[in-house]
């Protein structure tokens, strides 16, 4: 190399530091829904099932209701909520969660929740777990989930509160 020249490999090194990044979609939307901060729990090896969770929110006007969801990770993805019996937690599967116009709904542990049934592999700290959520309404949502360490509570950087209802309106972030 010539002194004085500029090789092209520093050129490109040096334009590469300033181009900005897009930052990972966090917030995916589609006929007055949006879905915000999908995320799922890292599953220990040998565990057939998983956790996904997430917020749905709706434009004013828009209410709609999650009937169904799928991920190429799990044989089935259903959608579920939880009672309390004689202090014994049992998760229940239900057919679908309702939230009003305006308002906003957080799926999260001890709450709504989506359950990856028979999964493929373990859910690993990191990975993108692919969900597709199904609305009445707005249709086929897909979303990226962040796989977060075992035992988490919400995604990074998040406080989501468990128990929040569709009518609640509001939640911690």
């Amino acid at each position: 190399m010539r002194a004085g020249s500029t090789s092209l490999a520093g050129s490109l090194l040096l334009v590469l530091l300033f181009v900005p990044v897009a930052p990972a979609a966090h917030e995916y939307g589609k006929g007055g829904i949006t879905v915000a901060h999908p995320w799922a729990r890292a599953t220990p090896g040998g565990v057939k099932v998983g956790g996904a969770y997430l917020e749905i929110k709706a434009a004013a006007g828009k209410g709609d209701r999650l009937v169904a969801a799928r991920s190429p990770v799990a044989g089935s993805a259903e959608i579920h909520s939880h009672t309390v019996d004689g202090g014994v937690v049992r998760m229940v599967r239900v057919d679908g969660v309702a939230v009003g116009g305006g308002k906003s709904l957080v799926l999260a542990p001890g709450a709504y929740h989506i359950m990856l049934v028979d999964l493929k592999q373990p859910l690993k700290e990191g990975d993108l777990v692919k969900l597709t959520l199904v609305f009445e309404k707005a249709g086929e949502i897909e979303v990226d989930a962040t796989v977060e360490p075992v035992g988490a509570m919400g995604p990074h950087g998040f406080d989501h509160q468990p128990g929040t209802k569709s009518d609640a309106g509001s939640h911690k972030h």
